[in-house]
């Protein structure tokens, strides 16, 4: 990367020139969230009320269902959780130097798994259990979440909302008073993207799941292809300047 840098046009003092890699872009971030909402959306409607990705969901059925008793329906809420918490563990040993070696690109070896498993899981018979239905999904998607987490500077979540919408809420906040940040309102703008694009799939998913039942695992499948080919084809980063800066300048109004 040091030859493109020398190539940049001069800046200010207080700006510096932001290397945004394709797995770090506002593109696939959309997808991999919009992914995200859908396969809550599916697997709660179609296999069991449960979540795939949402394990504060997860949690608090499980504490609800366990303080009245009802075990069976607090149990089906363990699975996915554990799985998630294996999918994370699984993810992070990808990144170790003797795995690296057979998989050096491991974000993008786990959204092709991830990929794979919901094509695969399209096809399955209606007697297929539940449980080890979401078992996969939340293992994959919990391997796909941990290996993207950035969205150009900041830390979001590919997967779940609740941190995206609070950083929606405090960059809006910190851009607009007391004067105008351009910086946090270009974050803000992000986040509130993603966490629309997180709503657009639960929509998608309530309205398709109930008609196509497992096929309509093809959606996400090929929303996530497409930041599949994104990753593999952009392997240079972008340059993005002035906007983001190390020091954000106020105007006060």
């Amino acid at each position: 990367m040091a030859p493109e840098a020398e190539n940049l046009p001069s800046v200010n003092r207080d700006e510096l020139p932001v290397q945004v890699y394709s797995d770090n872009s506002i593109e696939v971030a959309a997808l991999l969230t919009l992914s995200g909402g859908f396969l809550d959306v599916f697997t709660y409607i179609g296999h069991g009320h449960v979540f795939a990705n949402s394990m504060t969901g997860n949690v608090v059925f499980l504490g609800m269902y366990a303080a009245t008793g009802n075990w069976h329906q607090a149990m089906r809420h363990i699975p996915p959780i554990v799985a998630f918490l294996a999918g994370v563990l699984i993810a992070y040993r990808m990144h170790l130097p003797s795995v690296l070696k057979y998989f050096p690109k491991p974000a993008l070896t786990c959204l092709g798994l991830e990929i794979i498993v919901l094509i695969a899981a399209s096809f399955l018979s209606d007697s297929f259990p539940d449980v080890l239905l979401v078992l996969a999904i939340a293992l994959v998607a919990a391997m796909q979440n941990s290996n993207f987490t950035k969205l150009e500077l900041w830390t979001y979540n590919s997967v779940m909302t609740t941190g995206n919408l609070r950083r929606f809420a405090e960059a809006f906040f910190r851009g607009t008073m007391p004067g105008l940040d351009r910086v946090a309102l270009r974050e803000a703008r992000l986040f509130g993207f993603v966490c629309l694009c997180f709503l657009a799939g639960a929509i998608l998913a309530a309205l398709t799941t109930p008609r196509l039942h497992d096929y309509s695992l093809f959606i996400p499948a090929g929303v996530l292809f497409i930041a599949f080919i994104i990753c593999w084809r952009r392997q240079k980063a972008r340059f993005l300047y002035p906007i983001i800066r190390y020091k954000s300048r106020r105007t006060d109004q």
